[in-house]
């Protein structure tokens, strides 16, 4: 079969890349324009947070004050209005900068075209850490394809939201943890808190294991990376963390989402927050049971099986979060040495599965069964990826 080449080491001359991404962005960034966000499309979408936050650090205005934030969102057009105050820690806000001293419709271009480059290149690091040889040209097809037209993919797309580097992020962890530099690897972890709600139970059982395995300069790094991120934030704004924490919305368990706390209202709506708390004691023991029974997992096999708990168990979730699962699902995909059987599974894993569970909350006017997503993933995650590496230990010649 016609595999990918790798380009020989002359000829990777870093600006000519350089060149080429920024020519790329700015074709994307002129598409988006003229395809999506237009002058006034994106004013009533979840992008408004980030673009109105970073539009009120540029001002020297503070997004957490009631009394500037719904006037300011309005101001830019805006008519819909789901928080009082900034809901993303200033940290986050600050990387929305370079795209709120846009007007509204170049900013959202930009940071869509960003988003679609971020997600190319998780895949890709993916791909080049993972995979031993050069990618078939037709399996690269296939990835590419289903990566870009997956469903929390476009979901994400159509709402602005930061996903996207989210996964870029766990991506880069993944490449610099395969190359050994684990202070730096930390260092990208702890961007993670960007968007803290996804990752609940990922903090703290990641967090635990890798002190458990004692990955000191991993955790050096990530101790770093959040004392950076605070001074920074703190110089520019001080006190904003308190006032920030008074954003309650984005932690209210909420019982139409597509998490264990969704499924609980569907089996017992009665009773749904006392059995979705029985679903994340159960889904926490078994992660943890997982993670700390056997010493022969590594990074690759704990951070997205914690990651995938973490999304079945969150408070508040939506189908974009579940763009997340494209890293284990690729993971899943480069395990199987069986290829046609790999494109079997990756086919069910990131298109029947999401977009048959797309058909059911529209005929039922509810997403809540979209919790089958991760859950199945991860169960595929465990068989192909976690199992063969737990049964090390059983195999004498390991």
């Amino acid at each position: 079969m016609t595999t990918a080449k790798a380009v020989p080491e002359k000829s990777q001359n870093p600006f000519i890349i350089a060149l080429l991404i920024l020519v790329v962005f700015a074709l994307l960034t002129w598409g988006m324009y003229e395809m999506l966000t237009g002058p006034a499309r994106y004013n009533n979408r979840d992008f408004m947070s980030l673009y109105a936050g970073g539009k009120a650090i540029l001002r020297g205005l503070d997004p957490y004050d009631p009394a500037v934030w719904l006037p300011l969102r309005a101001e830019l057009g805006s008519t819909w209005m789901p928080d009082d105050r900034a809901p993303f820690p200033l940290w986050t806000l600050l990387l929305a900068l370079p795209f709120a001293a846009l007007d509204l419709g170049w900013g959202a271009a930009a940071w869509l075209a960003f988003s679609l480059c971020v997600l190319g290149g998780g895949m890709v690091l993916l791909i080049t850490t993972y995979y031993e040889k050069p990618l078939p040209v037709a399996e690269f097809a296939l990835v590419a394809l289903f990566t870009f037209t997956y469903r929390a993919v476009l979901v994400s797309m159509n709402n602005g939201q930061i996903t996207f580097l989210l996964f870029f992020l766990l991506a880069l962890f993944l490449w610099l943890v395969r190359r050994e530099r684990p202070f730096l690897a930390g260092i990208i972890l702890s961007l993670v808190i960007i968007k803290p709600n996804a990752f609940v139970l990922f903090v703290p059982a990641f967090g635990l294991w890798l002190l458990w395995r004692r990955r000191w300069h991993i955790l050096a790094g990530a101790a770093a990376g959040g004392l950076g991120m605070l001074l920074v934030s703190w110089l520019v704004l001080p006190g904003w963390l308190s006032e920030w924490l008074n954003v309650t919305g984005k932690t209210e368990v909420t019982a139409i989402t597509p998490t264990v706390w969704g499924l609980a209202y569907e089996i017992w709506p009665e009773w749904w927050a006392i059995l979705g708390l029985v679903f994340v004691v159960v889904v926490t023991a078994v992660v943890g049971l997982i993670l700390f029974r056997n010493p022969t997992l590594t990074e690759t096999e704990v951070m997205p099986l914690a990651l995938i708990g973490s999304l079945l168990t969150t408070p508040y979730a939506w189908v974009y979060e579940h763009l997340l699962l494209l890293l284990p699902a690729l993971l899943i995909f480069f395990a199987f040495k069986h290829r046609g059987l790999a494109a079997a599974i990756w086919l069910v894993l990131v298109f029947v599965l999401p977009w048959g569970t797309f058909w059911l909350a529209e005929n039922r006017a509810s997403d809540t069964l979209t919790a089958s997503v991760p859950l199945l993933v991860g169960l595929a995650y465990y068989s192909f990826v976690v199992s063969p590496r737990r049964n090390l230990k059983h195999d004498p010649t390991a």
